[in-house]
């Protein structure tokens, strides 16, 4: 496992202000229990396991104070003690992964920060030190992995209905997962600049970096770092985190 130079620091923004409530069961999807632990206390403990995290920030919702401090309870001390105190996030996942860089900024700033979203907790050491060496190699870059479908764009024509405008070639393109790595000064940069001018409708700070003219590049992700988004998702979180050993967590 390879770490940053001595001169560099990494935190990582958790992105954990999202409803998730389309999932059913009226508890945000980061804050429901698979295998005993919520998927929130999973994914810090997952991030934790590379040592070259010092910090990580989590961004919630204004309410969700309460399920915070749970997720934290079922924590080990030491991975507590790398967390830093939680932000409010903000209407989109852009005004909240803002709020946990200008957290960051308002102590001492990192040299890299990575993103991941909170439901996300099936990240392995070997993906962040990819994350991290790709972050301090380029300044921008995002995990993917190979679109094995074929992929139509479309132009809707009525409601339901699109007609193929054009059939990209599956070997130009890669579906993009978290954790996402930056340089963290550009990044801020980017963020603020978006920021004034009313732009907050970006999806991944890839596509953000994009658009304040950085070069983003993709490294190999992990068809195993998959997102919870559905309930059946969250059967299947339960089923691999109750059956595996403390030795290899998924």
């Amino acid at each position: 496992m390879s770490a940053p130079a001595e001169s560099e620091s990494v935190a990582a923004i958790v992105v954990a202000a999202g409803r998730g409530i389309r999932i059913g069961g009226g508890v945000p999807k980061q804050y429901r229990r698979v295998g005993g632990q919520a998927v929130l206390t999973r994914t810090f403990a997952a991030l934790a396991s590379h040592p070259a995290i010092a910090t990580i920030q989590p961004v919630i919702a204004a309410d969700a104070a309460d399920f915070f401090r749970e997720c934290l309870e079922d924590l080990d001390p030491a991975i507590r003690a790398r967390i830093a105190e939680p932000v409010e996030g903000g209407a989109t996942r852009q005004m909240s992964v803002r709020a946990g860089l200008e957290a960051l900024a308002g102590g001492e700033a990192p040299s890299i920060v990575l993103v991941h979203d909170a439901a996300r907790p099936f990240i392995r050491p070997e993906l962040i030190a990819r994350a991290i060496r790709a972050g301090r190699d380029y300044g921008a870059a995002v995990p993917g992995v190979a679109v094995t479908d074929t992929v139509k764009r479309v132009e809707e024509i009525e409601p339901g209905i699109g007609r193929v405008v054009e059939t990209p070639a599956r070997e130009t393109l890669r579906a993009v997962q978290t954790p996402q790595s930056f340089a963290f000064g550009p990044l801020l940069d980017a963020h603020r600049a978006a920021a004034a001018q009313d732009l907050h409708a970006f999806t991944d700070d890839g596509a953000l970096a994009e658009w304040a003219g950085q070069p983003v590049v993709v490294f190999a992700g992990d068809l195993d770092n998959r997102k919870i988004t559905q309930a059946a998702d969250l059967i299947e979180a339960e089923r691999a985190f109750s059956t595996a050993t403390p030795e290899r967590q998924p």
